[in-house]
């Protein structure tokens, strides 16, 4: 949703300084005032320009920092399970351990040794 608002942002942006310039090449005013105004439009491009552009910075770091913390906590959920994973492991391996010793006892009485 905000990289569509950044979207809309920019291009209102570019609209406005499209109309600005029909605006001021069709005004009827002299030439000097038309550059005064062409000068100050141009400034407040810039600025707006450079705001929409470290919004932008802001933005994409803030995801970034979220993408990281979320990240590092499906690492550690994943080594978590993974531990976990290899206690149920072992747990099986001697419960089957287990039960192989006591059918080779079962085998070694029923045959006689």
């Amino acid at each position: 949703m905000k990289d569509y608002s950044v979207k809309v942002a920019g291009a209102f942006l570019v609209g406005g300084l499209i109309g600005a310039c029909i605006a001021f090449l069709y005004a009827p005013k002299s030439g000097r005032q038309t550059r005064r105004d062409i000068s100050k439009a141009a400034k407040r491009v810039k600025r707006d320009a450079v705001d929409l552009v470290e919004d932008t910075i802001d933005k994409v770091n803030e995801f970034a920092g979220d993408v990281k913390d979320r990240v590092s906590d499906i690492i550690d959920k994943g080594v978590e399970l993974s531990d976990s994973a290899k206690k149920e492991i072992i747990k099986t391996l001697e419960h089957g351990q287990k039960a192989i010793e006591k059918q080779k006892k079962r085998v070694m009485e029923g045959i006689g040794l």
